[in-house]
Parts: structure tokens; C-alpha cells; sequence
């Protein structure tokens, strides 16, 4: 049996001191709406419901962590994205109807939205107020300033541009920066530094879609300024999610010196224990059972790969929690989920 409550593993792990076992974090947002029989629509567009479902989530599934926001598209309803959503039973990824930019002409009508009136950011700033109202942090969308693009311009029209019109991919990521920026701003000023956290997950950057020369051309710098305004503003916590392989990118994550317990979690695609070797044993690792597995393998092989992972990661320096590669898939058979929490208690024990 456990021996801590939820809030109290999280606490310890945060403060680097002795847990009762390796902590286990569903990611747990689209599944929680499924199982909660909501549709997309009411899903995404209420961040009432989803933070309830999420909730009851966690309980059902003894997941530690908290709720958290979940609107795919949402930055680019902010630029005037046109986004469809289902409204049958059964989680599904929203689709974007059109995008707010479909040529280089379109990029010099782009402004920075009024938050306002800006609904992506309304809907995740009511979710994190209803966070706020039950003593949870709120999270600071850090970035990545690539992937807020991805939200405005067709990612293979993206892809192009990088090569055919470089100044205007800077344009667009001058332009998002201080979008993120100004999101960070409006949360500090209404709930305090000290209540807030810093997050950024890094899909556009992964070596599989841009070489590291890129990224270091395109996004780091951009990266860079965004992650030391935050730190000048107070913020003390920090998570990233190296979303795919970025075993070329890690040194330049090195040199972001993020605050010690910072977060860092790894998908399949890398080896986690190669992470957490590089970043050394001031930062908690997270990862990083696949996603496919999650789907399609049998609740025998996620304990068993849930094993091996905590076998590896268990006595990290830093802390480890055990967690899938990237969000949980809607259609996540729960057995395999309750495999995890039974792997986590089985050998994640540290008595």
C-alpha cells in the first residue's frame, strides 16, 4: 500500500526528499474526457468539465500530478484559426477549418491578439483559475515560439520557408515570442510568481523534423529570451518535454541553466537514461513508456516495460517519475494504465 498521499509524494519529490515509491503520472487529458463519456466539443470548449474529468481521472487511476489545460489549436484560435470540433461521444482531435496564415502576404497582417478577446487563451486562463481555486499552480505556456507557428502556418509550408524565406519565419517567430511573453506577463501579474510554473514542449524542434542547425538558427535564441524573462519575473519552476529525438539539440537545452528541480521528461525516441546522465542529478526525469505500446500492447508488456524503465531510472539522483512518452492517447486501454500504477508500487518502493 502507499504510504503518501499524492499531494505529499509530489511535494517530496519537488524538495528532493525520501518518497515512499517512484511517483506514476498518467498524462491522463483526452482519455479523462473519454472515459468521462464527454464529447470534443464539450471536452475542450469547458474547462470546467475537463478539469472534473481529469480529476476523477486521477482518483480512479491513483495518479499523481494535477489537471492540466488541453485545447490542440488553442494559440492558433488566438491569431484567428477557424477550428471544427466533434460533437458525437468519444474524444477527437479538433480540425483546423483554416489557418490564419496561407501565404507570406498574410504574415504582415498578423498581430499580436487581445487576450481579451482572444479565445484560446481565455478558455486556459479559466482553466487555470479553477486550478488556482484549489491551491494547484498555474502553468505558463513557455513556448515552444516553432510550434505556435505550426498553429498559424501549414507545417510543410513552414518547412519550406525555413530554407525559402528565412526572414519571414523570423518574423513569425519575433512575433510569437512576444505573444508567449505577453502570456506570461498577464499570469504573473494576476496569480504571483510563486504560483505559477513554466512549461514548453518542443515537437517542431525534434531532430527528426529540423536539423540542429536549425534549431539553433531558429528557435533557440527565441528560446533563450523567453526562458530568462520568466526567470527575471520569478518563476522557479520549470518543465520541458523533449517531444521526439533530441539527442543533437541536448547540449543547447544544457546551456538554458534551468533553476535546479526543474523538470524534464523524454519520449520514447531518446534513452532516458542517456538524458538524464547529460543533465545531471539537480533535475527530476519523467518518461517514458511509448505511446504505441499504450495503445495496442497488452497490460503484460507495459508492466514489464514499466519495470524495466524504473529498474533503470529508479535511484536518478535528481528524482524519476514514471509517466508515457507524450499525452495519453483517448483510446488507452485503463488496464494497461493500472500495469504502470502496479509496476510503480511493485518495484518503484524505496523501503
Amino acid at each position: 500500500m502507499d504510504r503518501m498521499t499524492s499531494a505529499e509524494r509530489m511535494k517530496s519529490l519537488a524538495e528532493n526528499k525520501a518518497l515512499d515509491r517512484v511517483p506514476f503520472i498518467s498524462l491522463a487529458t483526452m482519455y479523462a474526457g473519454n472515459i468521462a463519456g464527454l464529447s470534443s466539443a464539450e471536452f475542450f470548449l469547458n474547462p470546467r468539465a475537463s478539469y472534473d474529468a481529469q480529476k476523477l481521472s486521477a482518483e480512479l487511476h491513483v495518479c499523481d500530478g494535477s489537471p492540466g489545460f488541453d485545447l490542440p489549436g488553442w494559440m492558433g484560435l488566438d491569431f484567428g484559426a477557424e477550428v471544427s470540433f466533434s460533437n458525437g461521444i468519444g474524444i477527437k482531435m479538433p480540425k483546423f477549418v483554416k489557418m490564419p496564415v496561407e501565404n507570406i502576404e498574410d504574415v504582415s497582417n498578423l498581430k499580436i491578439p487581445d487576450f481579451n478577446k482572444a479565445s484560446g487563451f481565455i478558455k486556459r486562463l479559466e482553466f487555470y483559475r479553477i486550478s488556482r481555486s484549489n491551491n494547484l499552480p498555474a502553468s505558463i505556456p513557455a513556448g515552444s515560439p516553432l510550434e505556435v507557428i505550426a498553429h498559424l502556418v501549414e507545417p510543410p509550408k513552414l518547412m519550406r520557408w525555413l530554407y525559402k524565406s528565412p526572414e519571414t519565419v523570423h518574423h513569425l517567430l519575433r512575433l510569437s515570442t512576444d505573444y508567449l511573453l505577453g502570456i506570461a506577463d498577464y499570469y504573473i501579474n494576476e496569480f504571483g510568481a510563486e504560483n505559477c510554473s513554466a512549461f514548453s514542449a518542443y515537437p517542431i524542434e525534434s531532430n527528426t523534423v529540423i536539423s540542429a542547425k536549425l534549431f539553433e538558427k531558429f528557435s533557440f535564441p527565441y528560446i533563450v529570451e523567453i526562458h530568462t524573462h520568466l526567470k527575471a519575473r520569478g518563476i522557479k519552476n520549470f518543465g520541458i518535454h523533449l517531444c521526439g529525438n533530441h539527442l543533437r539539440n541536448l547540449n543547447y537545452f544544457l546551456d538554458l541553466s534551468l533553476p535546479d528541480r526543474s523538470f524534464i521528461s523524454v519520449s520514447e525516441e531518446m534513452c532516458i537514461e542517456h538524458v538524464a546522465k547529460a543533465f545531471g542529478d539537480n533535475y527530476i526525469i519523467g518518461g517514458n513508456v511509448p505511446t504505441p505500446l499504450l495503445i495496442s500492447g497488452d497490460s503484460s508488456d507495459v508492466f514489464n516495460v514499466s519495470r524495466e524503465i524504473i529498474e533503470k531510472m529508479k535511484y536518478h539522483g535528481g528524482g524519476f517519475i514514471l509517466m508515457p512518452s507524450c499525452d495519453l492517447p483517448p483510446q488507452t486501454p485503463p488496464l494497461n494504465l493500472y500495469a504502470m500504477l502496479k509496476a510503480a508500487r511493485m518495484f518503484g518502493s524505496y523501503t
